[in-house]
């Protein structure tokens, strides 16, 4: 194989991992905002709760 064919090979799998790590960054930060909404939401009910017994 040539030194111009190789490279683009490793060109490509260089933008599908990079790819991958954009979509996977995104998919993070989606799910790191639904957890501190339910972390949140949480704690209003545990003071809820506290408020109610005391």
């Amino acid at each position: 194989m040539d030194f111009h064919k190789e490279d683009q090979i490793i060109q490509k799998k260089i933008i599908w991992i990079s790819s991958q790590i954009r979509e996977t960054k995104i998919q993070l930060n989606r799910q790191y905002k639904e957890l501190k909404d339910a972390l949140n939401e949480q704690e209003k009910l545990r003071k809820n709760k506290k408020n109610r017994l005391v």
